[in-house]
């Protein structure tokens, strides 16, 4: 008498059992967005909280069985979930704003502490012809040394007394004014931007190279679960932020601002890095734009995305690329092309009082 309801029963356990793992999922999606963390294990877990919805693919198959109703219900809303919080780029350009417009080719690279060669470099400067190169961790006597690097970008700032540790500044365009903000010594723990104005033929477009501190608590004796903090990278980014509006105000040219940022754009910290800015990558990229890799694994592809080219509204993000071939870095290079306006009211976008940063 028993043993039909208890065989109707089985699927609809099964149902229920399977389902808890895309239900989860949807639940940290939303205590991510609506109480989003900085500091401890469940901040580092937001940034990768992407992963966890590959298994959920494993479902999939069982979801097209009979009688799994709450399983496919689950999976579409984890599915919906996803593409809100991780939505991948369309590689939509946006359109030149001015027929004929002038444009410029930026590309931004950290070079993993010389993990790339100099010759890998011009290989890649070779491929992507950028009229601008703002590279992190990079080896400013290796550099200094290349003839040939230097032949093709006789406009730089290579050297400790010019520039922020490890930033360079490569210009096919006279560098006519340039700068290493002195920024308050409570937040930085040592220089992390240096920025250049450029002279295109009469008109100038300002560039802003940027590499905050990652996200964890420095000379602590505790592992990286604990140790992971986002305070001190998030005050940088303030800093930078506040900074790059400043020049805005100073000199309204259209501003590109790139580097390694250390921030993935699931976190605050993007938020307020990006406010008022086109993310180069939404704009004109394709795909999920993974930029960052374990150095020891060697992938071809990035696993978050932490590199950026930001442009103002005075710089048209056409085009966007995310590098991921394996050249010596645990990065991915990003490059971009930008329509340029000038002439118009470019000044920074309205974010407050404004903050006045010495040069």
């Amino acid at each position: 008498m028993h043993r039909r309801p208890l065989t109707r029963q089985a699927p609809l356990a099964r149902d229920t059992l399977l389902a808890l793992y895309p239900a989860t999922l949807v639940a940290l999606t939303l205590a991510a967005l609506l109480a989003p963390q900085r500091a401890g294990p469940l901040a580092l877990t937001q940034v990768f909280a992407h992963f966890l919805f590959l298994p959920a693919l494993l479902l999939l198959p069982i979801a097209l069985a009979p009688g799994m109703v709450l399983l496919r219900l689950t999976l579409a809303t984890a599915a919906a979930a996803f593409l809100l919080v991780y939505p991948p780029a369309f590689g939509a350009p946006a359109p030149s704003p001015v027929a004929d417009t002038p444009e410029l080719g930026v590309l931004s690279w950290n070079l993993y502490v010389g993990g790339v060669t100099p010759g890998a470099l011009r290989e890649v400067l070779a491929e992507h012809q950028p009229d601008v190169v703002l590279l992190q961790e990079a080896d400013w006597e290796a550099l200094a040394a290349d003839g040939e690097l230097l032949a093709a970008y006789p406009y730089r700032r290579l050297r400790p007394e010019e520039t922020a540790p490890s930033l360079a500044i490569l210009s096919r365009y006279p560098i006519v004014d340039s700068g290493v903000p002195e920024l308050p010594g409570d937040v930085w723990d040592m220089p992390r931007l240096v920025w250049a104005r450029l002279d295109l033929g009469g008109q100038a477009v300002t560039v802003v190279n940027a590499h905050p501190m990652p996200p964890r608590t420095f000379g602590a004796t505790c592992p990286l679960l604990h140790c992971y903090n986002t305070g001190p990278r998030d005050a940088q980014i303030t800093g930078i932020r506040a900074y790059v509006d400043e020049l805005q105000r100073r000199y309204g040219d259209p501003l590109i601002l790139a580097g390694d940022m250390n921030v993935s754009e699931r976190e605050r910290a993007y938020d307020d890095l990006a406010a008022g800015l086109s993310d180069a990558h939404r704009a004109a990229g394709l795909g999920f734009g993974a930029s960052w890799r374990p150095g020891q694994l060697n992938l071809p592809l990035g696993l978050i995305r932490i590199d950026y080219l930001f442009a103002s509204p005075g710089a048209v993000p056409l085009t966007f690329t995310t590098d991921c071939a394996r050249r010596g870095s645990d990065h991915c290079l990003v490059a971009g092309r930008f329509g340029l306006v000038f002439g118009a009211d470019l000044g920074a976008p309205t974010r407050g009082a404004a903050t006045v940063l010495p040069s």
